[in-house]
């Protein structure tokens, strides 16, 4: 078995090890509290997969966990941290929103790519100011971005509620969208729309160009020992801008795709926390494109699953975000650990088989 393989077999392995564990742990917590943990992790499997209003209500869900797993994939690949999703989102969406409103008249396959693109260049423009200052200055990307996220999220907050309210709506939201920029639906009965087979493609344009072509060879290759990838010859801060500019766009790419898919507006705080569950989804998908599709689709099936579980066991809906803490922190915990499974397994049955012959002796 060759390293890769033998490295992703590890990976499967430690997954599976750490969802065993988190549910157990999740169990005894529900045990604890005196629900039947067997009954509700059935209740959270079914509204999560039985049905195609709730496997639709999964995918919808996974949709923006996927566009921006992957953009925080790619700048964390990439050595630079962007950890300004959530600012990225909500300005993405809100790009996507006011082109949705605003542009009349267009068709469909004119008006809907508009309105990406704008949610696109909103995002990364969003993100290229801590990767400018990274680069330019030596600012702290980290500290930089997660700072911008309250002034992305702020401003939105501030739009919706001011010029850019539905006039004489009692809530702080926005206009709806034309028609001719809504999504259409790829499940009957369910609210699944176009946006998700958009993810499916990204995630493979993400794989071919990240592991197939030279310009993600330069990538890997700054992400890796950006000193070295400089001595030879790459231009790492032209490729350290190019990955935190499209990490933004592909994050403001997940807020147009709810706007766009099934709200068809935006009101105050539409997304909270996603910008930084997409953080979660990359690093439970190890950086990795497919990783950070069945990462996303696992967290989109739990909080499509929750609703379910609650009214059929009457736990609360916040239980969730305990199921998911603890589910992370165990898959973090055992992939990041490197643990060689393979090699303890193999070594064991050395150690018998070197038993067994020296009894024969």
């Amino acid at each position: 078995m060759n390293k890769r393989a033998r490295a992703m077999v590890n990976y499967l392995i430690s997954i599976v090890i750490a969802l065993l564990l988190a549910f157990a742990i999740i169990g005894a917590l529900l045990l604890w509290q005196g629900v039947d943990p067997v009954e509700t992790f059935m209740a959270l499997f079914q509204g999560a997969f039985i049905g195609k209003s709730n496997l639709g209500a999964s995918l919808l869900l996974a949709t923006p966990l996927i566009l921006g797993g992957l953009g925080i994939a790619l700048s964390f690949r990439c050595g630079i941290f962007n950890i300004g999703g959530e600012g990225q989102l909500y300005l993405g969406a809100f790009a996507a929103t006011w082109l949705g409103v605003n542009l009349v008249g267009l068709p469909f396959w004119l008006h809907i790519p508009i309105c990406f693109l704008g949610s696109m260049i909103f995002g990364g423009l969003w993100a290229l100011i801590p990767g400018y200052l990274k680069i330019s200055k030596g600012y702290n990307e980290t500290v930089t971005s997660v700072l911008l996220n309250y002034v992305g999220v702020y401003f939105v907050n501030y739009a919706l509620s001011s010029f850019f309210k539905e006039p004489g709506a009692l809530n702080h939201q926005s206009p709806k969208i034309q028609t001719s920029a809504m999504l259409s639906k790829i499940m009957s009965g369910s609210e699944l729309n176009t946006s998700f087979l958009m993810a499916l493609l990204i995630v493979a344009l993400f794989f071919l160009i990240f592991y197939k072509t030279d310009v993600g060879f330069k990538l890997r290759a700054v992400g890796q020992n950006a000193e070295a990838s400089r001595t030879s010859g790459i231009h790492t801060r032209k490729y350290l801008l190019l990955a935190i500019i499209v990490s933004g766009a592909l994050s403001g790419l997940a807020g147009s795709a709810q706007v766009m898919g099934y709200q068809h507006l935006m009101v105050q705080n539409f997304s909270p926390n996603t910008g930084y569950d997409i953080i979660a989804v990359a690093l439970m998908g190890n950086l990795h494109p497919i990783g950070v599709l069945i990462a996303g689709i696992f967290l989109g099936a739990l909080r499509s699953g929750a609703s379910v579980m609650q009214i059929m066991m009457g736990v609360p809906v916040t239980i969730l975000y305990i199921i998911q803490g603890v589910i992370i922190l165990s898959i973090l915990g055992f992939s990041r650990a490197n643990i060689d499974f393979i090699g303890l397994v193999g070594g064991l049955f050395r150690k018998k088989e070197s038993q067994s012959m020296a009894k024969e002796a």
